[in-house]
C-alpha cells in the first residue's frame, strides 16, 4: 500500500472538500435566513482563497481547509439557533 502524497493531492482533496461544503452552505437556506447564509458562503469563500493561496506554498495542509470550514459552519449554524432564533 503507497501512502498518501498530500504535497500532490492536497490541494485537489480541498477543492473536493470546498465543492461538498458550498453544497452544504447553499442547502442551508432551507432553516436559516438570507443572511446567515450569506454568512455561511463568506466563510466558505474565505475559505477558498486560503486553499487558492496554500496550493502552492503548502499544499499539505489545503486538505485540512474544509474540514475547518465545516467547523465553522456548524458553529454559525449553532449560533444561529442558539442565539439568532432561528
Amino acid at each position: 500500500m503507497s501512502r498518501l502524497r498530500l504535497a500532490r493531492s492536497g490541494p485537489w482533496i480541498a477543492v473536493a472538500g470546498l465543492v461538498c461544503l458550498l453544497w452544504i452552505d447553499l442547502a442551508s437556506i432551507l432553516f436559516a435566513p438570507w443572511w446567515g447564509v450569506a454568512l455561511m458562503l463568506l466563510l466558505w469563500f474565505v475559505c477558498a482563497v486560503l486553499v487558492l493561496g496554500w496550493s502552492r506554498i503548502h499544499p499539505a495542509r489545503t486538505a485540512w481547509v474544509p474540514v475547518v470550514g465545516l467547523v465553522l459552519w456548524g458553529g454559525v449554524v449553532a449560533l444561529g439557533f442558539g442565539v439568532w432564533g432561528w
